[in-house]
């Protein structure tokens, strides 16, 4: 017996930080993470069809699915997922949510929207690698949180982009970011201000231009991310990851001015679909 689920990687653009959470803006990319379940002998992991002993977080949300359930099992737990890890894509909050749906219908504990993104979202706060990308990714497409969970308000935005350009330059570790003061007091002050401007002009081409704002007023971009912002005007800064995002309706011509900046490129659609069970 198995269970499947799907949920899409998060690019965020700016964010603001809160005690038990974010608020911020983004988008989803489809096919971010596919998570299958069975019971086993014994709990393994593994990604992309290798077993791995360091997926921290999908290992606390088992714990955690453990303790609010208290169901007794072991599980083998099979990750797939094209884009890479720590670089600013919420493919670890991908993997806690794909995995905490498929826990909750291979052991048919109907825990809910909310029950399963509070394990989800508890077991990434608890390994430091996001704060709010697993309720962004219950969501399709192009989005707005206007608080933090569970009294998140989210607002889904038009926008006429189907792709997302990405150049990966190197990941970085959002533990030391989000749990820094420092880090955080800059991040807070340029939130708030993207968050107050992003309210009086909910567009793809405001949400990035307060991506770059963010990205540059916090410190955040490196000597790589500020040449290539530099080169491309239509280019944001994915949170927290050293990668260029473009959303845009023809790929093609986005690809080839990024490749003149970064060796690693990728295209990736716009999510239609949130989080789901298969």
């Amino acid at each position: 017996m198995k269970a499947t689920a799907e949920s899409p990687a998060h690019i965020t653009g700016f964010f603001r930080i809160y005690r038990d959470g974010s608020t911020g803006a983004g988008i989803n990319l489809a096919h971010g993470m596919k998570t299958t379940v069975e019971l086993s002998a014994k709990d393994s992991f593994s990604l992309n069809g290798r077993e791995k002993k360091d997926l921290v977080v999908s290992k606390e949300a088992v714990r955690l699915y453990r303790k609010k359930t208290g169901k007794k099992f072991r599980v083998r737990v099979l990750h797939e997922t094209k884009f890479p890890i720590g670089y600013g894509l919420g493919i670890s909050g991908a993997g806690a949510l794909s995995l905490a749906l498929a826990l909750d219908r291979l052991m048919k504990t109907n825990l809910g929207k909310k029950g399963v993104l509070e394990i989800a979202k508890r077991a990434e706060i608890n390994c430091g690698t996001g704060l709010g990308d697993v309720v962004a990714e219950q969501y399709a497409g192009f989005i707005m949180g206007r608080k933090p969970f569970p009294s998140r308000s989210a607002e889904i935005l038009q926008c006429a982009e189907k792709h997302v350009v990405l150049g990966f330059y190197g990941p970085i570790s959002t533990k030391k970011i989000i749990r820094s003061v420092k880090w955080k007091e800059k991040i807070n002050r340029a939130g708030a201000y993207c968050m107050r401007e992003m309210g009086g002009g909910k567009s793809m081409k405001k949400f990035v231009e307060l991506a770059r704002f963010f990205s540059l007023e916090t410190g955040l971009a490196t000597a790589r991310i500020k040449k290539a912002l530099e080169k491309i005007p239509d280019a944001g800064m994915a949170m927290l990851g050293e990668t260029v995002f473009i959303p845009a309706n023809r790929p093609e011509k986005s690809m080839k001015e990024l490749k003149k900046y970064c060796k690693k490129t990728f295209v990736a659609s716009i999510a239609k679909r949130g989080a789901r069970v298969l």
